[in-house]
């Protein structure tokens, strides 16, 4: 597996972005965090970023329009959209066929995001 791959978390819980960071740099991967869709997104057009996690609902928008804007930007990330708000089962993962973005419910497990993130980048 690639471990150079870089990964972005977007969230404004400041503690979820703490676990996510200690997780993913055991794992040797390139981190970025932003807790709002402005500062992710200066993250996106200065970095090679290969994978992003966001939340729905952001301070300053919608991540799904930040994932759209991610698209554009470079249509090979990998756009995951986080919410507690979809009409799946806790945990679920569905990616949408239309644009590729990949939907996880919450609450998700640590093992449910590490076994996404190496399908996806391994």
């Amino acid at each position: 597996m690639d471990r150079s791959k870089n990964l972005l978390f977007v969230d404004d819980e400041l503690d979820i972005l703490e676990i996510l960071v200690d997780l993913f740099t055991e794992e040797g991967y390139g981190l970025h965090v932003a807790t709002c869709a402005s500062d992710a997104l200066q993250i996106v057009e200065e970095n090679p970023i290969d994978f992003v996690l966001t939340d729905l609902k952001l301070p300053d928008g919608s991540g799904k329009e930040f994932l759209k804007k991610v698209h554009e930007i470079n249509p090979d990330t990998v756009r995951v959209l986080t919410s507690g708000y979809f009409d799946m089962k806790f945990g679920q993962i569905r990616e949408d066929q239309q644009d590729g973005t990949i939907y996880l419910s919450k609450p998700w497990d640590l093992s449910t995001l590490k076994r996404l993130v190496e399908q996806k980048l391994g």
